[in-house]
């Protein structure tokens, strides 16, 4: 077996063009992913080697030409490798960041083997994670759509990236925004939503879409609960035992208005019957002694008339 030559692809999509000059036939076609989880994902396609061929790898993860993290060699018996790179701290107890990786792949085949050398800057391979939908419902046969800003390396604007929507197999592009609206749904049919997003062109040079979201089931003939707001929830639980308390007081505190201010009794029953019988006593009592006065004078106005009439008596 024979060392036929080391093959070096600084930029993936432009190969030297005569690397298969050194080796005997095109290099490996490699290609890379990370995602925003750091996990790091080689395939290449090896059906241009000859059969039996054997691959052996390692990684160098740097940052600003400097390694970071660098892994032992290890041997692969399939054409895809993937590892987890992890949130490594470096020696100045920073967060782990790397801009670029170097691939180093040793193929053995049975008469000859080579080595090629393969880098990537970060942000032309980051793979993003699918959008998270926010807010998914159909109203008055209207689709309404909301997901929040995706996570990237390379930028932070709502604006650097597009999505591509699909409703029951049906795909479609949304070039920027973070909602989307659609009319025309069928209220007698069920619509499956999935989502999936990279970054533009003119903020990042990466071309790799996102894995889709998970299906979500949406059927419009179904009646969804309200969503409750966490802070409606929150004002009611404190809400009521506040108002309890405040109605516990105010029972309290006119009890106490009461010891201390007392309410002047009233007259029991049987007083107010003697009092009713006295008052009726006192009643009838001017009116005997009216009679009795009116009898006396009646008396007193009739006796000058008898004085009279013996005076005539006596003429």
């Amino acid at each position: 077996m024979q060392h036929s030559a080391s093959v070096y692809i600084d930029n993936p999509t432009h190969a030297p063009d005569k690397s298969h000059e050194c080796i005997g036939h095109p290099p490996l076609n490699i290609s890379c992913a990370v995602d925003m989880q750091n996990h790091l994902n080689f395939s290449w396609d090896g059906r241009s080697l000859p059969g039996h061929a054997h691959y052996s790898i390692s990684y160098l993860v740097c940052r600003e030409e400097e390694a970071v993290l660098e892994s032992s060699e290890e041997r692969v018996y399939t054409p895809v490798y993937h590892t987890l790179i992890g949130n490594q701290e470096t020696k100045d107890n920073t967060l782990f960041v790397f801009d670029h990786i170097i691939l180093r792949i040793n193929v053995s085949c049975p008469d000859m083997w080579y080595i090629q050398t393969q880098k990537w800057d970060i942000l032309d391979i980051e793979n993003l994670d699918p959008p998270r939908i926010t807010k998914a419902s159909i109203e008055s046969e209207r689709l309404h759509l909301q997901w929040d800003v995706p996570r990237s390396r390379a930028t932070t604007s709502p604006d650097c990236f597009m999505y591509e929507l699909k409703i029951n197999d049906e795909v479609r592009t949304l070039e920027e925004g973070l909602n989307h609206s659609e009319e025309s749904i069928d209220p007698t049919r069920q619509y499956k939503i999935q989502m999936r997003v990279k970054t533009r062109p003119i903020c990042s040079r990466s071309v790799l879409w996102s894995d889709w979201t998970s299906v979500l089931d949406l059927d419009p003939s179904v009646t969804r609960p309200p969503n409750i707001n966490l802070g409606v929830i929150v004002a009611i639980a404190l809400g009521l035992p506040m108002i309890l308390l405040s109605v516990l007081l105010l029972c309290k505190f006119q009890r106490v208005l009461e010891k201390l201010f007392p309410p002047v009794p009233g007259p029991s029953i049987k007083i107010k019957g003697l009092l009713e019988r006295d008052n009726v006593t006192q009643q009838t009592q001017p009116h005997s002694w009216m009679e009795e006065v009116t009898e006396v004078g009646i008396k007193e106005t009739l006796e000058p008339d008898e004085e009279e009439d013996d005076e005539d008596d006596r003429l």
